[in-house]
């Protein structure tokens, strides 16, 4: 066992909501702002918390994009969220072998479960840290540490898990060995400029890593 306790990232990690969230910011920002923003533009800023993206784009608007981005969000969720392969069954296995599992999303609440849900993904996790439980957010420390807390986790037995440079920073600040995956938007080299201390190409080699079989 390389490491004990596990903090999932949960957008673009252990759930394929890349289109979904790009889809509904896209037409979000078109319906306030046409043809001023591409997706190219949006690219590089997933993994942020919602907020800190529109500031980017329309911060007069913030407020009213925010609320369209969550009603379109809704409305499309359940036809382009799904889990990347082998996600339900890696966590089943950890789980049952002892491992404590936490996640730790940018993520609302109320929008982190309901793909969780909707995904069938096992209920596994001890802690379930969202946007809403901390001050700070990735790539602050902040969220990390209080995973930790919650699951009473040895930080030296600690693994971080995500697919975008905020998990990796956040990871690194709190002290806890950080793995990127592969399968982000960004690709690999979109991630290891941030020296993660693992890159994956699947979540069967996640969980290679994690029990110390590679």
């Amino acid at each position: 066992m390389r490491f004990r306790y596990v903090l999932f990232d949960l957008d673009g990690t252990l759930l394929d909501t890349n289109e979904l969230i790009l889809r509904s910011v896209e037409q979000a920002l078109e319906e306030f702002a046409p043809g001023r923003f591409s997706r190219a533009d949006i690219l590089p800023h997933m993994g942020e918390p919602l907020s800190v993206q529109v500031a980017r784009f329309l911060p007069e608007r913030m407020d009213e994009v925010i609320a369209r981005y969550r009603q379109l969000y809704m409305e499309q969720h359940d036809d382009l969220v799904t889990a990347f392969p082998h996600a339900k069954e890696v966590l089943e296995r950890l789980a049952r072998d002892g491992y404590r599992i936490a996640v730790v999303t940018s993520k609302i609440r109320r929008t982190a479960e309901l793909g969780w849900k909707v995904c069938g993904l096992p209920d596994c996790h001890e802690a379930f840290l969202t946007i809403e439980d901390t001050d700070k957010h990735k790539p602050d420390p902040e969220p990390v540490l209080k995973a930790v807390e919650r699951l009473g986790a040895v930080p030296a037995e600690t693994v971080m898990i995500g697919d975008s440079p905020y998990d990796i920073l956040a990871g690194r600040a709190a002290g806890v060995a950080t793995i990127g995956v592969k399968w982000s938007l960004r690709g690999e080299e979109g991630l290891r400029e941030y020296r993660p201390d693992f890159l994956v190409e699947d979540m069967l080699e996640l969980e290679a890593i994690i029990r110390g079989e590679k």
